[in-house]
């Protein structure tokens, strides 16, 4: 699960049935910042993403598809979890009982 939060309290999801890489992370990026562009053309002028160290964050490639989409990216210190608001919401989020009727989630 990818999530990106804003200070207006929207938050946007990406969920996928792979472990998120380099270019999964391109992928949401991408998207992300086409609907952000069709919310509100000058987001970019106010707007700093907040990264971990997870390697498809710091990579190369992350790094390219940012500087292609004009986005500025800060990273977190490492183990640097309480200044991170995304962490905050999966907290909450591993804490609540998200599949209470027991649907097959289709892994083994």
């Amino acid at each position: 699960m990818l999530t990106a939060l804003d200070t207006d309290g929207n938050v946007y999801f990406s969920l996928t049935h792979s472990n998120t890489n380099n270019q999964i992370m391109m992928i949401f990026l991408s998207r992300l910042c086409r609907v952000l562009d069709s919310e509100n053309w000058g987001w970019r002028d106010n707007t700093i993403f907040l990264l971990d160290g997870a390697s498809y964050h710091t990579s190369t490639e992350t790094r390219q598809i940012a500087a292609y989409l004009d986005i500025k990216i800060v990273f977190s210190a490492p183990y640097s979890y309480d200044t991170a608001p995304c962490e905050l919401l999966y907290a909450h989020f591993k804490n609540t009982d998200i599949n209470s009727s027991r649907m097959s989630t289709g892994k083994k």
